[in-house]
């Protein structure tokens, strides 16, 4: 069974909402989805502990936020964020480096 995360949550809601009321969600919102739903999928190709990925997807559900709180401009912005990420990846950890919120003698 997949787990459900709170970005996953984030993603489900605004894509339910749209789709729920598809009259409402104008062309912007709908091209601010695809857009980022194509993006996500390119940034999946990116290993699960590269922080460009971790950055890439942070992007793009603040371009979500942004869009589901009506600045459906600044949804492009965040998705051309994502892509630049992803593109040039700027953030890269060292030989060894694993990416770990928490230390290991941190509860949590």
């Amino acid at each position: 069974m997949p787990i459900v995360t709170g970005r996953s949550l984030t993603l489900i809601a605004v894509m339910l909402a749209a789709l729920a009321h598809p009259a409402r969600a104008g062309d912007e919102q709908q091209a601010c989805l695809a857009s980022v739903a194509a993006v996500r999928e390119r940034a999946a190709t990116l290993p699960v502990g590269d922080l460009s990925r971790r950055f890439a997807e942070n992007a793009l559900d603040t371009a979500l936020a942004e869009m589901a709180a009506g600045d459906t401009d600044e949804c492009q912005g965040f998705v051309e964020r994502a892509i630049h990420t992803i593109n040039v990846r700027p953030y890269q950890l060292r030989p060894g480096e694993i990416l770990d919120g928490y230390g290991p003698d941190t509860p949590g």
